[in-house]
């Protein structure tokens, strides 16, 4: 038996279990918000980046290790040693 595609069973759950005391710094403060006293209950973090500077970052790097795979190679076949390395 389902309820809008939720079974009764978990949903049931959902509103009978207690809810677990919050562990962040801001538990049970007080705030003022558009006039209004609220609590905080719940810290969410947000993390956004854009996805092509994400793509350009990661292109960078395999670009960046393929350069130096290619100094330490021609660094062998020149017959000099690469500091560091």
């Amino acid at each position: 038996t389902t309820i809008t595609g939720i079974s009764l069973r978990t949903r049931l759950t959902q509103i009978l279990a207690p809810m677990p005391a919050p562990t962040h710094d801001e538990a049970d403060r007080v705030f003022v918000y558009r006039g209004q006293e609220v609590r905080v209950r719940e810290k969410v973090r947000v993390k956004s980046q854009d996805p092509s500077l994400m793509a350009v970052g990661a292109k960078l790097s395999a670009v960046g290790h393929a350069v130096e795979g290619w100094r330490f190679k021609l660094g062998i076949v020149m017959g000099e040693e690469m500091e560091g390395e």
